[in-house]
């Protein structure tokens, strides 16, 4: 799968692009944002494990970000509940790709896909830290806008969302 966006390409993970991955995931620097200061610790033995997984689930769904230019971004990733109509969001940057508007195109992207290609899909959400300001802002440029959830159970946490009909509207 590939989706264009306006300045970026965003297509299906492959294991050409584990070099790019494993390195995203050990970056400190990235990953302290999410919980894990030191890093994801991957390795080829590892990653592969996880691509094995991630492939046996249909909804499921990770992609790289690519750019003319800079070439790997990081990564967009989205989860589909089919239960609640929700569909998880996460997104990871290399610092090089930060802070030029190339996120917020790769989020907008995914959601757009999202809502054009899963009809049961009625809201897309993620919960960034509290602490990270820089991704609450980047969620907030894609529409979505922090809200209270029964489903939020991490209090380190905060929970952010965009319906479809919100989505429809803008």
């Amino acid at each position: 799968m590939e989706i264009q966006g306006r300045r970026v390409t965003i297509y299906s993970t492959t294991e050409s692009d584990f070099p790019n991955l494993i390195a995203l995931w050990n970056d400190r620097h990235v990953m302290m944002w999410v919980g894990f200061p030191n890093g994801l610790g991957y390795n080829p033995e590892k990653i592969m494990d996880w691509y094995s997984k991630l492939q046996s689930n249909p909804d499921k769904h990770h992609l790289i970000v690519h750019t003319e230019g800079l070439g790997f971004c990081g990564e967009v990733y989205y989860d589909v509940d089919r239960i609640h109509g929700r569909a998880g969001l996460d997104i990871k940057f290399t610092p090089k790709a930060q802070g030029k508007g190339l996120a917020t195109d790769a989020l907008k992207t995914l959601i757009r896909f999202i809502f054009e290609s899963e009809p049961g899909v009625v809201a897309v959400w993620t919960e960034p830290s509290k602490e990270n300001v820089a991704a609450q802002k980047l969620y907030n440029r894609c529409g979505l806008k922090p809200k209270s959830s029964t489903l939020n159970k991490k209090q380190a946490f905060s929970y952010w969302e965009l319906r479809r009909e919100e989505w429809i509207s803008a």
